[in-house]
């Protein structure tokens, strides 16, 4: 009898050992399941946290585009609903990017980016549809300007900058053959060292082109682009607080006349912009493997200035004051145009009689 309670004590320690093992074996393989989980999450969280980042910096430039708009709004005119049409406009000159309207390599031959909504005459027709809208997009232009070779600067004269197409002086000083059937010149060529170092999608093709931009020293995105940014979004923030509390009134927050006939155009307009660049810059990152657009892409492209052009339009409708006046303007606007495509002329033809090849004289330079 011993024996036999011995031999079942033992069979039954033993199925407890056996069970025991088996918990033991199951529970690594949920350890080990749970723990492949556990990294996957961080694993996403740490790539959705760079691309965050790279989205981040990617995107700082229209940031503090917008945050200088609110702030100059803020300090100048003091009323929200001004604010946030300068800030409207401060993001309308980034639509010249490669979004919709040209394929990759059009676009890159065309260099339409920082040129197209980057100019005086852009900003001027802007300037005449909504005062703040083109405030903020000459905010814009002039921030640009202050950017390198590399993120392309700003070409102020464009379209009429795109009818000279030479240059006296190559990029190292050597002077270049002359044409005289060419009347009017650029001193000397861009860069090429410097503007082959530029973003893929906005690179210059290997022909040599006259500098038709203005450059500066900054960086986009960098140290001077993220301090203007903390530095407007900061001093916004701190007008705000003070106004609110009333000890100076920068700001007033009444918003007596921020009606709804702004707000709703204004709403419309944004949304349109916004979106634009949310389906612009995916589908612009996944063409970097020369892919072509998704129909679906181009439908919300469309749609998206479809909505941009109703904003307007809706502006139009809903402030009768606003377009009668601008529509007032018309007839002087067009006799200034007039007289400065005249004056423009006259002076070309002046200047540039008598033109030689003689390589100690220099042609009529812009």
């Amino acid at each position: 009898m011993p024996f036999l309670r011995i031999e079942s004590l033992l069979a039954f320690w033993i199925r407890i050992a056996a069970n025991i093992n088996e918990l033991w074996n199951d529970l690594q393989q949920q350890l080990t399941k749970f723990s492949n989980r556990v990294n996957f999450i961080f694993l996403k969280s740490f790539i959705f946290k760079r691309q965050v980042k790279r989205l981040a910096v990617v995107n700082m430039n229209l940031q503090t585009h917008v945050m200088i708009g609110i702030l100059v709004g803020a300090l100048f005119f003091g009323k929200p609903e001004i604010m946030l049409m300068i800030g409207v406009g401060a993001t309308i000159p980034d639509l010249d990017r490669e979004y919709g309207f040209f394929n990759k390599e059009s676009f890159r031959r065309r260099q339409i980016h920082r040129a197209l909504f980057h100019n005086f005459l852009f900003i001027a027709i802007l300037y005449f549809i909504n005062p703040f809208f083109g405030i903020g997009a000459f905010l814009h232009s002039f921030m640009d300007s202050l950017t390198t070779t590399r993120d392309r600067g700003v070409e102020w004269l464009y379209p009429f900058s795109r009818l000279v197409t030479k240059a006296v002086y190559n990029s190292d000083g050597t002077r270049l053959e002359l044409d005289p059937k060419h009347r009017i010149y650029f001193l000397q060529n861009d860069l090429p060292g410097l503007t082959r170092r530029t973003t893929k999608d906005i690179k210059p093709g290997e022909t040599p082109l006259p500098n038709r931009r203005t450059y500066g020293p900054a960086l986009s995105g960098k140290f001077l682009d993220r301090s203007l940014f903390y530095g407007s979004a900061a001093l916004t923030l701190l007008m705000l607080l003070v106004s609110a509390l009333g000890f100076q009134q920068f700001i007033d927050l009444s918003f007596k006349d921020f009606g709804f006939s702004i707000a709703l155009p204004l709403l419309v307009g944004s949304a349109g912009i916004i979106l634009n660049f949310l389906v612009g810059e995916v589908d612009r990152k996944r063409r970097v493997d020369n892919t072509k657009s998704y129909r679906t892409y181009k439908a919300t492209f469309y749609l998206t200035f479809g909505m941009m052009i109703f904003a307007v339009i809706l502006g139009a409708i809903m402030n009768p004051p606003s377009i009668n006046s601008t529509i007032s303007k018309i007839p002087y606007v067009a006799a200034g145009v007039v007289i400065l495509i005249c004056i423009v002329y006259a002076i070309l033809t002046f200047s540039s009689r008598g033109f030689s090849k003689d390589p100690k004289k220099e042609p009529l330079i812009v």
